[in-house]
């Protein structure tokens, strides 16, 4: 990376820590891109210069890690089984530091509070969804179904584990909480899976 991109960097993470501290301080709502360049110590130019407005400047570290799964995915070995594969990009991505883990809760703590973000997460997180599918079906051999289905169920899995950790009084890593869903998944009857169609239909009363 370049001193350009560097120095770019560094005026992004300004700018988004400004704006989070702002979020938390007075509620997302009231902050405004005045107060965030002034928290920041640009200009409000130069804050335009990087962001569109306030969703974006709150979503910057979702979006410049859209693809991240799918990277992850791309440097586990291609001889290597997909489903295993797919079991070390989820608890890779989900291996934060404590640094990190905090940023995520108070980014996370905010978008509960803020609809704007809110809605338009869902749009990054499609995007990342259709970006590991892409990369799965690179390897898998199998139908589209099968490799939309697996990148779904990444996604949750990587969305349980955060939820769980928030939740907790413990410890206990995302990444942890993630090797213990996918374990459970794995358990044959103890899985908290709907039954099969032909089960199902046996069941019903």
């Amino acid at each position: 990376m370049g001193l350009r991109e560097k120095k770019a960097r560094k005026v992004r993470e300004a700018i988004y820590d400004a704006m989070l501290a702002l979020a938390e301080r007075d509620g997302y709502e009231a902050a405004t891109l005045e107060q965030v360049a002034d928290r920041a110590e640009v200009a409000v130019s130069t804050v335009y210069r990087y962001f569109a407005n306030k969703d974006a400047i709150l979503l910057d570290p979702v979006e410049s890690d859209v693809g991240a799964l799918a990277g992850l995915f791309r440097a586990r070995p291609e001889d290597e089984d997909v489903t295993v594969s797919l079991r070390w990009t989820v608890h890779d991505a989900l291996d934060r530091t404590p640094e990190q883990l905090d940023r995520i809760r108070r980014l996370r703590a905010q978008l509960d509070r803020a609809p704007g973000p809110r809605a338009r997460l869902w749009d990054l997180m499609h995007r990342e969804r259709l970006l590991l599918e892409d990369a799965i079906a690179e390897r898998s051999g199998r139908d589209q179904l099968w490799n939309a289905a697996a990148a779904h169920l990444a996604l949750v899995i990587v969305g349980m584990a955060y939820d769980h950790e928030r939740d907790s009084f413990d410890t206990t890593r995302p990444a942890d909480h993630a090797d213990r869903i996918i374990a459970m998944l794995h358990a044959g009857a103890g899985a908290p899976l709907p039954a099969p169609a032909g089960r199902a239909d046996q069941d019903r009363p």
